[in-house]
């Protein structure tokens, strides 16, 4: 019998009546007010924003330290779950991770049979096949996903009633989910909540188009040739050449930083036949590049990353001053990690002690708090860690306060 036939029977046993088909359930369209629809598309393009992916890359190195503490009456299995989700989260946090760009993230689940160790004999993780969010759609029981229908590869072109979907349920599929609340099993993207500072940097008159204009006139544009259009230079080999032509050729060595040339004729009342006014200075650049500044802030805000823990201190030293916006930053790391870890303790972890065990699982697991493992790192007490203007703060108060 293979090993997905034990987990099928295992966790899905015959029933005199035909179970309840679980739900289909497509995702909820996200706008945002006065901007084009979000979308996974979108989201695809804000991860090449360098200020985008800063953020991101700092949310993530704080989860890298993340540790989860399970507790229980069957020891054997409280080992054996705790050795699986590190094993989890030690070959897959980068994956599992990407479920805060979309919301959420479907996984196809491979397990193996571990023939050495502690564990030999018993059915464990082996690793995680990510599937593109966009070619899924989600199937529900109740409140909870459990499972996905994905679309056959090469058929997402297609997108017909004859392409052909491959089902995955749950110990199968894991369905990874960020920030997923009122019954929406399809979570809520992060890079939603950054998509309206992005799109003010990127749009048509927005923050980069204006700073590349503002740059242009810096660099060539706002000069002026006055040239008479009704009359020709002659050249020594005889050709005619109209000062329009002259002018153009004129303007095309100001644009590539070449020197200018420009004879002084005049007519025969003294007045210069051929004139150049050089562009002026437009004040106002400071206010640009302020315009941009705020927006990149905003994006690491709207990430949920205080701009103080990633930007270097212009007056003080270390950390003097930072540990609250450090503290904004771990709670909202820790119900990150929170959601993460019941979807895989839902989908993978009590799936796999109920198959290995053969009994109704009794455990409890959490994670720790990312405040005390900091605190640690920075060799701080955990009760009484220093804060701004001398302020002592309880971690455990800070953490559970919601975002």
């Amino acid at each position: 019998m293979s090993i997905f036939s034990r987990l099928r029977d295992a966790l899905l046993p015959r029933a005199n009546k035909t179970p309840e088909r679980p739900m289909r359930v497509d995702p909820v369209p996200m706008e945002v007010a006065g901007f084009p629809p979000f979308n996974l598309h979108v989201a695809e393009m804000m991860r090449y924003d360098p200020q985008v992916r800063i953020g991101l890359g700092a949310r993530n190195g704080l989860l890298m330290s993340a540790e989860v503490e399970v507790t229980g009456d069957q020891p054997e299995m409280v080992r054996f779950v705790q050795a699986q989700w590190d094993r989890i989260w030690g070959t897959a946090a980068h994956q599992l991770l990407r479920a805060k760009l979309f919301g959420f993230q479907p996984f196809e689940v491979v397990y193996r049979r571990a023939d050495q160790g502690q564990f030999a004999g018993l059915i464990e993780f082996q690793q995680l096949l990510d599937r593109e969010p966009g070619s899924v759609r989600l199937l529900v029981s109740g409140e909870e996903p459990v499972g996905f229908v994905m679309q056959a590869s090469g058929q997402r072109e297609l997108a017909g009633d004859s392409a052909k979907e491959q089902t995955f349920l749950a110990p199968r599929a894991l369905v990874a989910t960020f920030d997923a609340e009122c019954g929406n099993p399809y979570g809520c993207a992060l890079l939603a909540r950054a998509y309206p500072a992005w799109y003010e940097k990127w749009m048509d008159g927005g923050v980069k188009q204006t700073l590349r204009l503002r740059m242009m006139k810096d660099a060539y544009i706002g000069d002026i040739f006055w040239y008479p259009p009704d009359r020709k230079v002659q050249l020594p080999d005889g050709k005619e050449v109209s000062w329009r032509d002259i002018a153009r050729e004129m303007v095309e060595t100001r644009a590539s930083g070449g020197a200018l040339t420009m004879p002084l004729l005049r007519d025969k009342d003294g007045h210069k036949l051929f004139d150049y006014s050089p562009p002026q200075g437009v004040t106002g650049i400071t206010s640009i590049f302020m315009w941009k500044k705020d927006v990149d802030l905003e994006i690491w805000k709207a990430l949920e990353v205080p701009p103080e823990i990633i930007q270097a201190a212009s007056t003080g030293s270390g950390f003097s001053g930072r540990w609250i916006p450090f503290v904004v930053a771990l709670s909202a790391c820790h119900m990150e990690l929170a959601e993460l870890l019941r979807c895989v303790d839902r989908d993978i972890l009590r799936p796999l002690a109920r198959l290995n065990f053969a009994t109704q699982p009794r455990y409890d697991i959490r994670p720790k708090s990312l405040v005390d493992i900091y605190a640690k790192k920075f060799g701080a007490r955990a009760d009484r860690l220093p804060a701004a203007d001398g302020v002592n703060l309880d971690p455990t108060e800070l953490v559970s306060v919601e975002r």
